[in-house]
């Protein structure tokens, strides 16, 4: 009985492993892919069109959970603001799609484990109506119709995001690396 413990207890660190080097990963990638990003240094609204740290939020939701997620998201918002390449609506924008996207992930794995994938596609819905929403009470645009430009301005930013991070999920699948990886024992 000993030795079952044992080996249960290796498997899952193991896998916990694998999770925390696959977060300081995409925290590095995301930090790069910034840089890299055209309207980084472009301010709207207070916000900057980042679609690349939706890409990482949709890979990181599907492939490590929305925990993972949530601090890779939180990790890269934390840098980009430090590093003036990012503003205070990194935040809120990033870490909303990552825990949506790791929700949606968790509940397509269990009912239908083919289709996990296609939680990437879920971020807008946390990235655009709650971290949007967040934007409008930290920094109100105008009346209640303003609510609307925020939702437009991290649509911009995360609709290409996810799509891309679909994509990419897609050939990660066909190199034979998903979301079994990271949980499976």
């Amino acid at each position: 009985m000993s030795n079952i413990k044992s080996s249960e207890s290796k498997v899952s660190q193991i896998l916990v492993t694998k999770r925390i080097s696959t977060t300081a990963i995409m925290v590095g990638v995301g930090l790069v892919l910034s840089y890299l990003n055209p309207f980084a240094y472009i301010t709207i609204f207070g916000a900057k069109i980042n679609p690349f740290a939706h890409v990482v939020n949709a890979i990181m939701g599907v492939l490590v959970g929305p925990i993972y997620a949530l601090v890779t998201a939180t990790i890269i918002a934390a840098l980009r603001f430090s590093l003036a390449i990012g503003t205070i609506h990194a935040f809120h924008g990033g870490m909303s799609g990552a825990i949506v996207v790791g929700i949606f992930a968790y509940y397509l794995w269990k009912r239908t484990p083919k289709y996990v994938d296609l939680a990437a596609l879920s971020e807008p819905i946390g990235t655009i109506f709650i971290g949007g929403t967040i934007a409008q009470l930290i920094t109100p645009t105008g009346g209640i119709g303003a609510i609307f430009t925020w939702w437009g301005l991290f649509a911009a930013s995360c609709i290409p995001g996810c799509v891309i991070g679909f994509v990419i999920l897609l050939a990660l699948r066909k190199a034979d690396i998903s979301r079994e990886d990271f949980f499976e024992e």
